[in-house]
């Protein structure tokens, strides 16, 4: 059950982190973003790594260690940037409908490396929440904030699901390829040593970009500071620790559908914070995802 109780957190965690995100960073560049919300986790982690476990601890063989760092290289360095990337051409509703990918990549990748075998319970209650999704229709309306770039980036619903689509299948294989060394990992530990990974990898990344003075200058420009440094607190810190935690006390396959459950929560959001209209797809969303829900939990 605590497994469960923090796979839904983390959705609702998530997708509070999407809308920030959309609101505060689509102006900015994302591997600019990515390296300053990244940074800004990084300390955050070590401090509660050293608060709860004594410091970081790290696995015993040298190659597992070596896998958290290119797992969070993989999976945060190279696959949120291209997730942010993708947010500049999507809307909120644009995203929440996409990120329902995820579940599918997660089960996929852990049926084919550790022959994973959902239960037909399990099954049913994960059709019941992608089905969810067919529900959600992303809907003509006014521009929300941050739907156009400085560069003159505008809405391309084909590009952008190109982009989420990659960075997604990319953030469930780093998940999935270090499954297996969750259970020898502590939890804190586990979470500080892929963010390090990640760090390295999205300053490598960051190095390529023209203009990186200016560039990473432009993050802390934005005149929605708050939104931002909340959006970076929620997204690399909070909703990282419960993402992991839930693949530590679940099987893969449970954790990516209770996961998915962030598609609804955006959505929802989005209608309060983003003044999207409530329609009645987006009910029937919800409804299927609390069925599925019962039935994953049952």
């Amino acid at each position: 059950m605590l497994g469960i109780v923090i796979a839904l957190l983390c959705a609702v965690v998530w997708s509070c982190a999407v809308i920030l995100l959309k609101f505060s960073g689509a102006r900015m560049h994302p591997l600019a973003l990515n390296l300053v919300k990244s940074l800004l986790g990084l300390p955050l982690l070590i401090a509660t790594c050293y608060f709860f476990e004594g410091g970081i601890q790290w696995p015993k063989a040298w190659q597992h260690s070596v896998m958290l760092l290119v797992s969070g290289g993989i999976g945060i360095g190279i696959a949120d940037g291209i997730v942010l990337h993708s947010m500049r051409y999507l809307r909120a509703s644009h995203i929440a409908i996409l990120e329902c990918l995820f579940s599918p990549f997660v089960i996929i990748l852990s049926v084919l490396f550790f022959d994973e075998r959902p239960t037909p319970m399990m099954l049913v209650g994960g059709v019941f929440i992608i089905a969810s999704l067919l529900f959600l229709k992303p809907e003509p309306r006014e521009e929300e904030p941050g739907e156009e770039t400085n560069g003159g980036t505008k809405l391309n619903l084909k590009r952008g699901s190109l982009f989420m689509g990659l960075g997604l299948f990319m953030m469930a294989g780093g998940i999935v390829m270090v499954k297996p060394l969750f259970a020898g990992t502590p939890l804190f530990s586990l979470v500080t040593i892929r963010m390090i990974g990640g760090v390295l990898t999205a300053f490598v990344m960051f190095l390529r970009i023209p203009y990186r003075g200016q560039q990473f200058r432009e993050v802390f420009r934005t005149p929605h500071k708050v939104q931002l440094l909340g959006a970076c607190f929620l997204s690399s810190y909070l909703s990282i620790i419960l993402w992991i935690a839930g693949y530590k006390y679940l099987q893969a396959t449970i954790a990516a559908l209770l996961n998915q459950t962030s598609t609804v929560f955006t959505v929802l959001l989005a209608v309060i914070f983003l003044k999207e209209k409530i329609t009645t797809g987006k009910v029937l969303a919800t409804v299927s995802a609390i069925i599925g829900i019962i039935l994953l939990t049952v």
